[in-house]
């Protein structure tokens, strides 16, 4: 979720798909961009293609700017990934593309779905704030992934005094959002909760693995929001982390925004820093599950992070996350010193 209370959210500078392109996306792709970016539609769209395995992946980020249908102050970015098959010997494409949708918070997206041309698809929540979650109805019947914790708020409604239906309804996403949820967003919650869809557990030790789209998925412990997925897309040519709203922009400033469904404050700070020195290949100074320890390490010095408010370059970014992480340190530090 972007920004912190009485802010508003940002999207932060992306790039433009040329940087990566040989060749460009695929015709299906292509005529898809074409279409989401006409004026009248109200949509902010990014675009990457990366070579891989011969073929092109197209990395589409979607965000709906239409203030009578969008999520408002809340509104994040859907992440399209797309693998268009190979062609049959007359041309013509043999398969529909392998897609995968990253936290469908897009309102009325079945339009969207149908422009991109999604047969069939798999979809993950990276949490189970509102904005991540509560476009996924053009995508019922297909595969869901979530950690487990996410499952259980979503489809078990725990928790519920803190991040379930009577905080989304209220017009509020956690106790630390106070800003208002649109009407229509708060009725799509009433009408939707709980989820009904069958939801696959993803964490540390069953991550979700897509070969075709050098794509995985994981749990990690660590990060803004208890139950969170992180993803690493490595082409070998390019690694782009999805790190959900690790990071928000306000007032074109990187900054945190951590949540306590949970968790204490102190303890959730403490996670983000963990999350913090394995981006800046640091040494992480704690005890955890092999591969808890193994995905920490494979998340270091990605190109790009992607997140839920804007895609980063992290070799720019590198110098401010840094500072963070001393801010972040330094107040944890004066808290335990001098806290009685």
């Amino acid at each position: 979720m972007g920004g912190v209370e009485g802010s508003q959210g940002e999207i932060l500078p992306n790039f433009q798909g040329d940087k990566w392109k040989e060749g460009g996306h695929g015709p299906r792709v292509a005529q898809a961009l074409l279409e989401l970016r006409r004026p009248e539609n109200r949509l902010e769209v990014l675009d990457l293609a990366l070579p891989y395995q011969d073929q092109v992946l197209s990395l589409i980020g979607i965000e709906d700017r239409d203030p009578q249908r969008n999520l408002g102050d809340y509104q994040n970015i859907g992440y399209f990934l797309i693998r268009e098959k190979s062609k049959n010997r007359d041309g013509r494409t043999a398969e529909a593309p392998e897609v995968v949708v990253i936290d469908p918070g897009l309102r009325e997206g079945h339009w969207i779905r149908s422009v991109l041309g999604i047969k069939k698809c798999h979809v993950i929540f990276t949490h189970f704030h509102l904005d991540h979650w509560i476009g996924y109805e053009p995508y019922q019947g297909e595969a869901f992934f979530a950690s487990p914790l996410c499952k259980m708020v979503l489809t078990q409604m725990a928790g519920a005094e803190k991040t379930g239906k009577s905080i989304f309804v209220e017009g509020r996403l956690t106790d630390y959002h106070r800003r208002p949820l649109p009407l229509r967003a708060a009725n799509d919650a009433e009408r939707l909760l709980p989820l009904k869809e069958e939801i696959h557990e993803v964490t540390g030790r069953q991550p979700y693995r897509n070969q075709s789209l050098a794509l995985e998925f994981f749990e990690l412990p660590y990060g803004q929001t208890e139950g969170t997925l992180y993803g690493l897309l490595e082409t070998g040519e390019v690694k782009i982390l999805f790190a959900s709203d690790l990071f928000v922009s306000i007032n074109n400033e990187l900054k945190i925004e951590p949540h306590y469904a949970f968790k204490p404050k102190g303890m959730v700070i403490e996670d983000i820093v963990i999350v913090l020195r394995a981006l800046l290949g640091k040494e992480l100074r704690i005890s955890a599950d092999p591969p808890t320890l193994t995905y920490l390490k494979r998340i270091a010095q990605p190109d790009k992070i992607a997140l839920g408010h804007g895609l980063i370059d992290f070799r720019e970014y590198h110098e401010k996350i840094a500072h963070l992480l001393e801010e972040l340190e330094e107040m944890l530090r004066i808290n335990r010193e001098h806290i009685i």
